[in-house]
């Protein structure tokens, strides 16, 4: 049988560039947009599940509540870890360093974790998601690289293609047939 999945970015956070990205919360607007997202998700979902980052979770909140599904926060679903990777105000600059995550997967090339390690974590929480909640549709609301990832994977499209695709509030929908959680990012 096979599932639909969405995968929804968060709501746009308040940036503070003396913070770790990993720990902004939403902009007081954030999720203005919540009813346009509601009404693209076809079929719509029994669960919502997320990584435990404040400006997902707080998107996740509104979500859930918005469909009175339950809420399950779940590890692993963070987004790429790049604790150490420089503040870049010039939206053109932080593109760069995207577009290199993509281009070289097994390489650290900002922060601390690859493209290939990112997926491989990512994939492994959400089939830990999957397993854990049969229901027919579930969301989850990360993170727009490891979402570029996962949906690239599963589908076989460019994830760089997917991440330019992929606005605040936006989502990508991909099917997941049961057996999903028997194989990984690396075949099997």
């Amino acid at each position: 049988m096979t599932r639909t999945l969405h995968l929804i970015k968060h709501g746009r956070p308040r940036i503070d560039p003396q913070v770790p990205a990993h720990d902004w919360p939403l902009a007081d607007d954030a999720l203005t947009g919540l009813s346009t997202l509601l009404a693209a998700l076809h079929p719509r979902p029994d669960l919502v599940a997320c990584s435990v980052e404040p400006k997902a979770h707080a998107t996740a909140q509104g979500l859930a509540a918005a469909l009175g599904a339950p809420l399950r926060p779940m590890q692993g679903l963070h987004e790429q870890l790049r604790y150490t990777a420089p503040w870049r105000p010039d939206p053109a600059a932080f593109e760069a360093d995207i577009r290199r995550f993509f281009d070289h997967p097994e390489q650290v090339v900002s922060g601390e974790e690859s493209a290939r390690d990112a997926l491989t974590r990512f994939h492994n929480a959400v089939t830990a998601v999957m397993t854990a909640h049969p229901q027919p549709c579930v969301a989850v609301v990360a993170h727009g690289t490891v979402i570029s990832l996962l949906a690239a994977h599963l589908t076989g499209r460019d994830p760089w293609t997917v991440w330019q695709a992929l606005p605040l509030l936006g989502s990508v929908t991909v099917a997941w047939p049961d057996a999903q959680g028997t194989s990984g990012p690396g075949g099997a």
